[in-house]
């Protein structure tokens, strides 16, 4: 048995209020269950120990250690081949789960046969380890739940010599145990938290941007995007990129922005989202009943040719995604023509609204509409769809972000930004823009331009984006290093193959 003092008491009560401390700071469950693990390993001298957790009226394995067989954490499942056990009186982790109770057994080959429970030799006869005393115990969170089960094997005495566990390590293990499952419940909770918000996240800019099929799938592909180029910064070893490092929390924040960062066109109408002309449909039908009438109203032939040749430019011209050099001439000429009706006068006529009509064959708004000289948005429209960015930051600001997530408004919001000034909504130079907002800058570019689903043009070439994103860069508008790195290290191959995950 192990000497007890008062020394050892009270290190022992040192090291379990640090172990405590440590566990309820621990975020990620897997390295959350190796430290308790460690811990309780270190107390109590054990060669050994596992542990499972309770989900579903079944005990899945989790965690294994074990100083004699050394296994790597990436192949712990794979060398020790525990299975998921059922919560019945069969097994002794099983048993423990049902019940309660703890075990505290000397030599596991030693079990009377008249127990319930039994012990499992498959581990041994397949590693040729022995596995001799074991402390089996619940782990039982404040409400008195067992959330899992931890199994200790083989106490180490201070000879070296294989011991049973003393009475001091079952409450050791007992007390660590009980702080062990509340700081589990408090991390799984974190989890369901963090998995219910990114779900809502992403339907939410999902249902965004299938409002029109010419943007749905962009944020996702943003996403990817930023998160293939930021992890391929981290991996880089050299040139101004290898001082730039993205830790997990950072990286997290930077994929959260990606996929928010157009949020703000829920502010933005169906009809520019979906403009893929200089003018609507609807506007283009109300010129052609325009024509159509003057055209009727007109007994002379070559008037009426005239007008139908108008009619065509003018069709051929709002599909265009540019002006031709002509095109400012002719359309003063149409818009100076006017529809004109029947002259019908007098007390009844008035009343009835049936005056002279006189209205000209393009209004002011769609001359305007037409004389864009680049696209398909007038500068009103463009401003419009520009607003989207400053609606993103008005949006986020409202959500209670965590800590580790505090920067994603401005992020988000500063997709648009260039280096040089002349992005915008708030026209930021390069020493204000961080290298996150960087990345979303060239992943939304290189989206833009090769997606398939825009209503104005079809997608471009991964060859001929990719020279945009170079000049970009080379007028300084892009982060040079980071468009050398997109490119050398074929960065957006991964998303374009499906591989990188959003």
């Amino acid at each position: 048995m192990k000497a007890t003092s008062p020394e050892r008491v009270l290190l022992e009560k040192q090291k379990l209020v640090e172990i405590s401390i440590a566990l309820t700071s621990e975020t990620d469950l897997h390295r959350l269950l190796s430290r308790i693990i460690t811990e309780l390993r270190g107390l109590t001298g054990a060669q050994g120990g596992s542990l499972y957790l309770c989900a579903q009226a079944r005990l899945t394995f989790e965690v294994a250690q074990n100083d004699i067989i050394a296994c790597t954490a990436d192949h712990e499942l794979a060398c020790f081949k525990y299975q998921d056990l059922p919560i019945n009186d069969n097994s002794l982790a099983g048993y423990v789960a049902l019940t309660g109770q703890l075990l505290n057994i000397p030599d596991v080959y030693e079990l009377s046969p008249a127990l319930p429970y039994h012990f499992d030799p498959s581990f041994d006869q397949r590693t040729g380890y022995r596995t001799r005393s074991m402390l089996v115990a619940p782990l039982k969170d404040h409400q008195g739940e067992i959330v899992g089960v931890l199994q200790l094997l083989n106490a180490v005495g201070s000879n070296g010599e294989i011991q049973s566990f003393s009475k001091e390590d079952e409450t050791l293990v007992l007390a660590l145990a009980s702080q062990a499952a509340v700081a589990i419940n408090t991390v799984r909770l974190i989890a369901t938290i963090r998995e219910l918000f990114e779900s809502l996240v992403v339907y939410s800019v999902s249902a965004i941007d299938a409002r029109s099929p010419y943007t749905a799938g962009h944020s996702r592909r943003v996403a990817a995007y930023s998160l293939a180029l930021a992890q391929a910064v981290n991996a880089c070893q050299e040139g101004p990129l290898a001082a730039v490092t993205f830790s997990e929390p950072e990286l997290e924040e930077l994929r959260f922005s990606a996929w928010l960062h157009d949020i703000g066109k829920i502010g933005v109408r169906d009809a520019l989202l979906d403009k893929k002309n200089k003018l609507t449909d609807q506007e283009m039908e109300a010129i052609r009943w325009r024509f159509c009438l003057a055209s009727w109203q007109s007994s002379d032939p070559t008037e009426r040719q005239a007008l139908q040749e108008d009619l065509v430019f003018l069709q051929r011209l709002n599909a265009l995604p540019y002006l031709p050099p002509e095109a400012p001439a002719r359309l003063a000429q149409i818009a100076a023509k006017h529809l004109t009706g029947p002259e019908r006068r007098g007390t009844a006529a008035e009343a009835e609204g049936l005056l002279r009509v006189d209205c000209p064959l393009l209004t002011s708004a769609e001359l305007a509409a037409l004389l864009v000289s680049h696209g398909n948005l007038t500068s009103r429209e463009y401003a419009e769809i520009q607003g989207h960015a400053l609606q993103t930051l008005h949006i986020l600001e409202k959500i209670p972000f965590s800590q580790s997530l505090a920067r994603v408004p401005r992020f988000a919001a500063y997709h648009h930004e260039r280096l040089d000034g002349t992005g915008y909504p708030f026209h930021l130079t390069a020493a204000a823009l961080p290298y996150q907002a960087r990345i979303l800058a060239i992943a939304d570019v290189f989206d833009a331009l090769t997606a398939s689903d825009r209503p104005y043009r079809t997608g471009a070439s991964c060859d001929s984006a990719l020279h945009v994103l170079e000049e970009e860069a080379a007028k300084g508008r892009l982060d040079k290093d980071l468009v050398e790195l997109f490119i050398s290290g074929r960065v957006y191959e991964q998303v374009l193959a499906g591989a990188a995950p959003a």
